[in-house]
């Protein structure tokens, strides 16, 4: 149990922040959503917090299973300490960048960005590692995130969530995360997180 804690500390420290953020709507989104106006005025915060705060229960739900996804996935790549500074440097590098480049974007929450930035950053860096089939995952999620700028977003996707999806932090996420995972340093890598996985099926055979 104490093992489990101390490797998903951040998972489980970001989903309580979620979980108490969403049951104090509206309000936590007042202190804690992105609002360019307001971080132009100081709020820098928010480029932070907006990534903790969702449109709804759905959009919560969905964004914290993606988180623990990847964490359960692709942890044994980083030490803990790394993993944190990854997902906290992606998270405000994905708000920051839409506050520069997108002026028309004007509110957002939620960590989707930085979740694609995330697997896109751990893909990237396992193929450094001459882990081929995280090309084919990089791919597809390329291909998930760029196809809607062609076919569009259904409306009722957007209405289940709660609001309109960004695709700007998507794309910007995504395209961050493969920067991240080029240039960091290839002696700060673990193990690829797929041979960390057979290693352990292996041992509890």
């Amino acid at each position: 149990m104490t093992q489990f804690l101390r490797k998903y500390a951040f998972a489980l420290a970001a989903s309580h922040i979620c979980i108490i953020s969403y049951l104090l709507l509206p309000q936590s989104n007042l202190w804690m959503a992105y609002d360019r106006v307001l971080v132009d005025s100081g709020q820098w915060w928010r480029l932070v917090t907006a990534n903790l705060v969702h449109l709804g229960g759905w959009h919560t739900v969905m964004n914290l299973a993606s988180l623990w996804l990847i964490s359960f996935i692709f942890q044994p790549l980083l030490k803990q300490s790394y993993w944190i500074i990854w997902v906290l440097l992606l998270y405000c590098v994905n708000i920051l960048a839409m506050h520069l480049w997108t002026p028309h974007i004007i509110h957002y929450v939620g960590m989707s960005g930085a979740l694609y930035g995330l697997i896109a950053a751990c893909a990237t860096a396992e193929l450094r590692l001459g882990v081929k089939i995280s090309g084919v995952l990089l791919l597809i999620v390329g291909i998930k995130i760029f196809l809607p700028q062609i076919m569009g977003v259904e409306e009722e996707y957007d209405d289940f969530l709660g609001g309109a999806v960004v695709e700007e932090s998507h794309i910007i996420g995504f395209i961050q995360g493969i920067i991240l995972g080029l240039f960091w340093p290839k002696q700060l890598l673990n193990e690829p997180a797929l041979k960390a996985i057979l290693k352990s099926k292996k041992s509890e055979s």
